[in-house]
């Protein structure tokens, strides 16, 4: 699905542009031994349905992570993770990433692994809307509502109907 590529690659792109001191940016990916340090990789890992926005899309809600390793060789290694898992947990506040079917991030948490303490998992939900609009009234083209009120509405009435715009 296109959008998601677009979406992982705006997330890589905004983490890269507000945490320059991180030498690795990527998605769905694990540190290897040759990764350069410190390392952010990101991805989805759980998603389920969200309330239906009544406009064809589908509203899925996202559960992201993103897994902060540096060099746990270093004395500062821990001190070093958990401030750029701070940094990162800063830069989702409010976050939409530039794209238009993207809530905001919400539920943001941060924890260390249990492997070692220079590894931090940040994690967020995001709600998407996936999917085309809809529109399953052929003969009714979007902006065609209109409105009357009683007792000049209904049969007969026709004429008295205004757009919501003329009531401005």
């Amino acid at each position: 699905m296109s959008d998601l590529n677009a979406l992982h690659q705006a997330i890589s792109a905004s983490i890269e542009a507000a945490m320059p001191q991180l030498a690795t940016v990527g998605s769905y990916a694990v540190v290897q031994q040759e990764t350069p340090l410190p390392a952010l990789f990101h991805g989805i890992v759980d998603l389920k349905p969200g309330i239906d926005p009544g406009d064809g899309h589908s509203r899925v809600v996202a559960t992201f992570e993103a897994r902060i390793s540096t060099d746990g060789s270093r004395a500062q290694a821990p001190l070093e993770t958990v401030t750029l898992a701070a940094q990162l947990m800063v830069l989702l506040r409010k976050q939409y990433w530039g794209i238009d079917f993207v809530e905001e991030a919400i539920g943001i948490q941060a924890v260390p692994t249990t492997t070692s303490s220079s590894t931090w998992t940040v994690q967020w939900q995001q709600a998407l809307h996936l999917g085309e609009a809809q529109w399953p009234w052929p003969n009714q083209p979007p902006g065609t509502l209109v409105l009357a009120f009683d007792p000049d509405a209904g049969p007969g009435h026709e004429s008295d109907y205004k757009a919501p715009e003329d009531f401005a």
